[in-house]
Formats: structure tokens, sequence, C-alpha cells
């Protein structure tokens, strides 16, 4: 199978929200960790769907269960993104295909996601939402 080339970033940017945000309802930015790969971060394109990405990005459907999405949730106050929550674990891709994820690698997910927030240069809300799914 022939892996595209996708980018990963290794924090938040305006820019980023400007390109990949808004997927599928105002406000949401969807990202996959790869924890088959170094735990990197890819911006899910507006366009795509998460398995069509996620197989795309691995190359090997068994991969899927260490590439575990997230949905970063955001609002504009004064021309200025602001974070206010991250909902890791579930998308079309478990929902639509099964796909189940091991709790820690959830977990590390996620905090990999909230450092990209962290390490970025977005305002992030003081009263950020987290939120885990599991679904195994």
């Amino acid at each position: 199978m022939n892996v595209m080339k996708h980018k990963h970033f290794d924090h938040l940017t305006r820019e980023i929200l400007e390109e990949y945000g808004n997927r599928k309802r105002e406000g949401r930015l969807s990202v996959v960790t790869d924890l088959n790969n170094e735990g990197r971060i890819y911006p899910v394109p507006i366009d795509t769907e998460h398995i069509e990405f996620c197989t795309e990005l691995v190359g090997d459907p068994r991969k899927l269960e260490r590439i575990i999405p997230s949905h970063i949730e955001y609002h504009q106050i004064e021309g200025e993104y602001e974070i206010i929550s991250v909902i890791t674990g579930e998308s079309g891709m478990e929902l639509g295909y099964g796909i189940t994820h091991n709790a820690d690698d959830t977990i590390t997910a996620h905090s990999r996601v909230i450092n990209f927030i962290n390490d970025g240069y977005v305002l992030v809300n003081p009263n950020l939402e987290l939120k885990i799914i599991n679904n195994n």
C-alpha cells in the first residue's frame, strides 16, 4: 500500500486552526496521535474521513488501534482563538469500524494533545474541559 505523506506538528498555531479547523462543525479541529510513530500529531483535513486519513497515514489497517483521535474545540473572541475542550478516543473510525484502543494508549495520546496545545500559540481557556472516551 502506498502511504501518503501528511504533515505533523509539534504545537498548535493559529495557522493550523485556519487550515484544518471547522471540521464537520464550527469550532472543531480534529487531530490524530500516531503512537506507532513517536506520538506525532496530525490534523485531519476538513474534507477527509478519519478512517480514510488514518489508513493513508499508517498504510496498514492493523496499525489503526495505535492511531488515537482527539477533537479540539475552540471559539473566537475578538479575533483570537481560544481552546475550550479536548475529547480523546472517539471518531467515526471507532464507531463505524469497531477499532478499539488500549486505555494506556488513549491516556498517552490525550496527554500529547494537551502538550501540543499548551506548547502552542493559541489561548487556552483556564477551565479547559478534558474528556477521554475509552471504547474497549
